[in-house]
């Protein structure tokens, strides 16, 4: 159940998800180029020194011909709730009276009340929206069941609309109905039939 939609909701999530190392990423690059595998880890190791430096000068780096940009940022807050706390905490800790009484407790907040010490400094990656385009016309979706079998979708539907001898599926081998999503889903036991589970949360994408 989602809590923010109040009602049930089904999501798709990825699995099987493999890594390349370092070595693997290096020799990659390197493929059909001129330059070797240790000359493009010499390179991406002067980016992680030189980077930090370049960023602290409150400066961007674009690092890539369609944009790849890196880039500082800085983030942090103060609530009016937060002021009044601390307004109160010098208040208590002045010993001059009159000091005391001009500070106003419950003044409305403003941006001078957030101070360095509430911020936090971090780096943020901008990706290319050429990059994002290319990987989503070369992307391929499969519904993983939980045996970690790829199903293809023709065959979930043709297996969700055909049952033992039921119209309505309800005595259908290998098929369920998902109270989240009405169109059938093919249950646990697959094409081997026997009750399915109607917990989504089994399957994924790769």
């Amino acid at each position: 159940m989602n809590q923010l939609l109040n009602e049930p909701i089904v999501v798709p999530r990825l699995v099987n998800t493999q890594t390349v190392d370092f070595q693997d990423w290096c020799s990659r690059l390197a493929s059909g180029s001129t330059v070797t595998a240790a000359d493009v880890a010499a390179v991406m190791q002067q980016m992680e020194d030189k980077l930090p430096e370049i960023l602290t000068l409150n400066a961007k780096a674009i690092c890539s011909p369609n944009g790849l940009t890196i880039r500082p940022k800085v983030s942090g807050s103060i609530k009016q709730s937060e002021l009044k706390a601390k307004l109160e905490a010098r208040k208590a800790a002045e010993l001059d009276p009159k000091k005391a009484a001009a500070i106003d407790v419950n003044r409305a907040l403003t941006a001078s009340d957030l101070s360095i010490k509430d911020c936090s400094v971090s780096i943020v990656v901008d990706l290319p929206k050429a990059w994002s385009t290319t990987f989503q016309q070369k992307a391929i979706l499969k519904r993983v069941s939980k045996t970690t079998t790829e199903v293809a979708e023709d065959d979930e539907q043709q297996s969700g609309n055909t049952g033992s001898g039921s119209d309505d599926n309800t005595g259908g081998a290998g098929s369920t109905t998902n109270p989240t999503n009405p169109t059938d889903e093919p249950g646990s036991g697959g094409s081997t039939g026997g009750g399915g589970n109607d917990d989504p949360s089994g399957d994924g994408m790769e």
